[in-house]
């Protein structure tokens, strides 16, 4: 392997390491206090992806997204809805009306079981807040809508 494909490698594994500049928040963002049952995407969920997810130096943002998931405005609906997860191909990120079979929610939980294995997202110290989870739990029960 030449020197220039080496130092290729190299980089690239150094800007994916660095990805998650971003994990320094305590929480993951908690302005929902009470679960909202009809939530819209752009004005309930976006939100919660932007502040946790796809803020500067966060994991899902920028040219090279973690898992190639963008969650920036604009782009998170396409990179979320009927498309397969990485991590577990048998699972579409987001299932319309399943949240069961949407990973965007399973890999959320505590249980590691429930994630397959894989780690708690998002990668702040502390879970997402129940409200919160449950909120996404019910946009993606009411078909997951673009609104």
């Amino acid at each position: 392997m030449s020197r220039a494909v080496r130092v290729a490698l190299a980089a690239a594994a150094l800007t994916a390491a660095t990805a998650c500049a971003d994990l320094s928040i305590e929480r993951p963002v908690d302005a929902i206090r009470t679960p909202i049952d009809d939530p819209s995407f752009g004005g309930d969920i976006q939100p919660i992806l932007t502040e946790t997810c796809a803020s500067s130096g966060a994991c899902h943002a920028g040219a090279t997204p973690q898992q190639d998931l963008s969650l920036e405005a604009g782009m998170s609906y396409a990179s979320l809805v009927g498309v397969a997860s990485r991590m577990v191909p048998a699972l579409l990120r987001v299932r319309p009306f399943e949240p069961d079979s949407s990973y965007f929610l399973l890999i959320m939980s505590e249980d590691p079981a429930e994630r397959r294995g894989n780690r708690r997202m998002p990668l702040t110290r502390y879970p997402m807040p129940s409200p919160v989870v449950q909120t996404i739990r019910n946009w993606i029960q009411g078909g997951a809508p673009n609104n």
